[in-house]
C-alpha cells in the first residue's frame, strides 16, 4: 500500500495510486509529483509540499510518485524530466507541468483548487444573504 511521509503520500504502486485516486472522490483535487531519489530540485520542494499537504488538507491530497519504483505510473503520464507534477479531480488530468519553481506549483494549485485561506464554496450552497441566522453586513 501507500506510506505516509508526514501528510505527502508516498505511492508504492499503481495499485494504490488507483485507489488513492477514487479515495479523493469527485470534489477533492490531488496534486501528483514524480520525482526520483537522485533528483535535487525534488528534494528541494518537499518540504513546501509538506506545508501544502497541511494548509490544503480538507481539499487536496498530495501524492509523490518515484519514477524509478514506478515505471508503469511513469510511462502512462510520459514522464521525462523531474519534478513532474500533475493536478488531477476525479480521475482527470486538469494540467501537468515539469519543473521546482515553487511559486509555478503554488500559484497552479490556486489557480485550480483556490487559495489556502480561502473557505471553499460546495456547489449547490447558498449564499448567507437573507439567512436569518447571518449577521447583515453595513454597507459604509
Amino acid at each position: 500500500m501507500a506510506s505516509q511521509h508526514k501528510k505527502v503520500i508516498v505511492v508504492d504502486s499503481k495499485s494504490s495510486y488507483d485507489k488513492l485516486l477514487d479515495d479523493a472522490g469527485p470534489n477533492k483535487h490531488v496534486l501528483v509529483e514524480f520525482y526520483a531519489s537522485w533528483c535535487g530540485p525534488c528534494a528541494m520542494i518537499g518540504p513546501r509540499l509538506e506545508q501544502l499537504a497541511v494548509e490544503y488538507a480538507s481539499r487536496m491530497m498530495i501524492l509523490k510518485i518515484d519514477v524509478d519504483n514506478n515505471e508503469e505510473l511513469a510511462l502512462q503520464y510520459e514522464i521525462s524530466s523531474m519534478p513532474t507534477f500533475l493536478i488531477i479531480k476525479n480521475h482527470v488530468t486538469l494540467i501537468q507541468f515539469v519543473g521546482s519553481n515553487v511559486d509555478r506549483v503554488v500559484s497552479t494549485v490556486e489557480k485550480y483548487v483556490g487559495r489556502a485561506d480561502e473557505v471553499p464554496v460546495k456547489a449547490g450552497s447558498k449564499s448567507n444573504e437573507g439567512n436569518a441566522n447571518s449577521a447583515p453586513v453595513s454597507k459604509l
